[in-house]
């Protein structure tokens, strides 16, 4: 008589069938997920944005005006101490719920840190502080210590310190201080950049990492200097050429004095292009321009004194922007030039739709 055998266990072929469509379910819905993620740490991104924006109008109803980009510390106020002087963010504390580091910030010292500063120690507890709404969830770099992914925009002007800033936030030069009232925005406040996205440096860079890292030692392109793109774009688009092939130079190996840096937004409360500032001269995630920031005709400078500080992001395909309106908006990186040089100026007279943009 012939026994039914019985059979305990899947044989090799069925087991591997199983493990296929469970491997093909996995990358089905893998992109999902890691979608629904981003679209999690996106919104988060708009949400602190929008804190920032009720941050600055809660400041101008109670000061008369938007903080400036770069505030002098007490002990020496008529002086422009390039990259230790106060940010924007600095100011804001109070209207951001953050009262308690603001009231442990002394202002009377430079935001120079650094352990050969007095300063350094005084503010010691502040600078230590992680301060979340300054923090983009998808910006991996983001978090040591006192780092920042929203910088303000001083428009599309090559310096802060310029003879003429176009953005929402400057610092003057020779000792000239001047903060922007609502009234100054005669371009409407719907159309002009307040903040933006600016992913933090990695530090050191062991690699270049597209968009992040910035280029320091550039020889100096005649013109260029605290000029805006409208005014003098020849000599701005001369710098930025000059930018480019520097940072191409370095990828190829070729060339030793444009060197990498990977300190941007590693400060808070230091009010610097590059630190907490951005330009609006090249368009978001730019692949035209890979990097994240430049100076040039300051060999030695580093990239907390950049004359181009990019808007970058890691979210597909552009940037949350806030607008001096309070709103945020995403910024396609596929933006006209023009376009996004037009929305960082304040008054300058440009007619402009949410269409174009």
């Amino acid at each position: 008589m012939n026994r039914r055998r019985v059979r305990s266990a899947f044989t090799l072929i069925e087991l591997l069938v199983v493990i296929a469509i469970i491997g093909v379910l996995i990358a089905l819905l893998l992109p999902a997920v890691q979608s629904a993620r981003e679209a999690a740490r996106r919104a988060q991104c708009t949400n602190n944005l929008k804190q920032i924006g009720l941050a600055l109008h809660n400041y101008h109803s109670a000061i008369g005006s938007f903080p400036l980009g770069v505030s002098r510390g007490l002990m020496n106020p008529g002086q422009y101490a390039g990259w230790g002087n106060w940010s924007a963010h600095a100011m804001m504390l109070p209207y951001l719920e953050q009262e308690p580091i603001y009231n442990a910030i002394n202002f009377y010292f430079s935001a120079t840190p650094g352990n050969a500063h007095l300063s350094h120690w005084i503010n010691l507890t502040a600078f230590r502080m992680r301060i979340n709404v300054f923090l983009c969830p998808s910006d991996g770099q983001a978090g040591q210590v006192d780092t920042n992914s929203y910088h303000g925009s001083f428009g599309n002007s090559t310096h802060p310190a310029g003879n003429n800033p176009t953005g929402l936030f400057e610092s003057g030069a020779a000792g000239h201080q001047r903060s922007i009232r609502l009234a100054d925005v005669v371009d409407g406040t719907a159309n002009a950049v307040a903040f933006s996205e600016a992913l933090t440096g990695a530090n050191p860079p062991k690699t270049i990492r597209m968009h992040r890292n910035g280029l320091t030692g550039i020889p100096w392109v005649k013109g260029a200097n605290q000029l805006d793109a409208w005014r003098n774009p020849q000599a701005v688009m001369a710098g930025l050429q000059a930018c480019n092939a520097a940072y191409q130079a370095y990828r190829a190996g070729g060339q030793s004095s444009g060197t990498i840096s990977g300190r941007r937004g590693w400060r808070w409360g230091i009010g610097a292009s590059g630190m907490t500032l951005f330009n609006t001269i090249v368009p978001p995630n730019s692949t035209q321009y890979q990097w994240s920031s430049c100076r040039f005709g300051c060999k030695g400078c580093n990239v907390d004194s950049s004359h181009y500080a990019n808007a970058t992001s890691n979210h597909p395909g552009g940037c949350n922007v806030l607008f001096a309106d309070g709103s945020v908006h995403f910024i396609k990186s596929s933006i006209t030039t023009n376009i996004w040089w037009a929305l960082g100026t304040r008054a300058d007279g440009e007619v402009l739709s949410a269409s174009s943009y």
